[in-house]
Parts: C-alpha cells; structure tokens; sequence
C-alpha cells in the first residue's frame, strides 16, 4: 500500500519538476444498471451511462491535487443507485492510483395498500403469491403489501377467510408502477 502512494507521489514530484501535472481518471463500477437514465457528475463533467454497463469513467481527467465530488444527476427511470464506495464519493486527487467511486442500484419498491370494508370478526388472511399477510383482527381497515418493485405483478387472494364473513378484493391485480397502490378494496360481508 505505502509503495502505491510512493509511487504516485514520485510521479506527481517529476511532473510537477517538468512543469506538467499528474492526470487521473475518475470513474468506478456500477451493480444491476437495469433501467435507462442514470447520469453522473463530477462538478460539471457528467457522463451518461448505458443500460447493463458495469463501469463508467468521465470523460475529463483531473489534476493531482484536485477535488472530485462524483453525484447521481439523473437516477435511472425506476430505481435509485447509490454510492457503494466504502471511501465515499468525494475527495482529492493523488492519494492513490486510480479514483474509484462505484455505484449499486435497485429497483424501487412501492405498496399495495387495501381497505378493509365490514370486518366485523377476525381470520382474514390476504396473499401476494408466496407472501401471506398476518390474521387482520376484527375492525381492521387497512392491510399494506410492501416492497413490491416497480414493474412486478401482484395479485392479492382471500386465503382465510373471516368467521363468519366472507370477503372479495376489487383491483387487487396489476402491475407496480411508480407509487404505492391504494385503489384495492377488500370487502366483507356476513355470510347467508
């Protein structure tokens, strides 16, 4: 490690000794880019990096001594990434070789929300594919799915249902968009 930061600050002494400035290249890796539209920057250097790249540099280089402060202009249409550097994303030019800010990204997640209409006894139990909700109690009015990502199906089934009621879900099919779901309406009536 020592010799890293020898051998760049022998480096940045000869050229400061000719007159000339080290350079470095600011750029990192990039984890599960899925989505269009992410953009970086590092004070008014931006680049735009494409749909599964795994790395990205600017396309400036920066002179040892020089700050770098590297952002997420734009995030990518439906997610969020975010700076997965265990040294963060800013600092100075010179410490080490190579300047290295990576970047991890993920699908954002929103609810399904349902109101919960004439739930008079308890033993509803409401599913989303694999994920079961707890038993509602009696009088409960809401029951939330979370964590469904953006563009993923849902569909919400009456597994158990409530003694002595019986309970239907409107709108409780669709694709996750870009905000929680609240429209879903779990109705409960006696039975006959």
């Amino acid at each position: 490690m020592k010799a890293k930061y020898l051998g760049t600050a022998v480096l940045a002494l000869a050229l400061a000794g000719c007159g000339g400035k080290a350079s470095f290249t600011v750029g990192g890796s990039i984890a599960n880019l899925t989505n269009p539209g992410l953009v970086l920057a590092n004070g008014d250097d931006t680049v735009s990096v494409p749909v599964g790249a795994t790395s990205y540099s600017f396309p400036n280089q920066i002179g040892y001594g020089d700050a770098y402060d590297v952002v997420v202009k734009e995030q990518p249409q439906h997610m969020t990434c975010d700076v997965s550097s265990l040294l963060g994303s800013s600092g100075t030019a010179g410490r080490t070789e190579t300047i290295d800010v990576s970047f991890s990204c993920s699908q954002n997640t929103y609810s399904v929300i349902a109101t919960i209409t004439g739930m008079t006894a308890a033993g509803l139990v409401v599913t989303n594919g694999t994920t079961t909700s707890p038993t509602q109690v009696a009088n409960a009015t809401t029951l939330t799915f979370p964590g469904i990502p953006v563009g993923v199906a849902y569909g919400l089934a009456v597994l158990e249902q409530p003694t002595g009621l019986t309970c239907t879900i409107t709108n409780g099919t669709g694709v996750m968009g870009d905000a929680n779901r609240a429209d879903v309406v779990i109705a409960c009536v006696p039975n006959t």
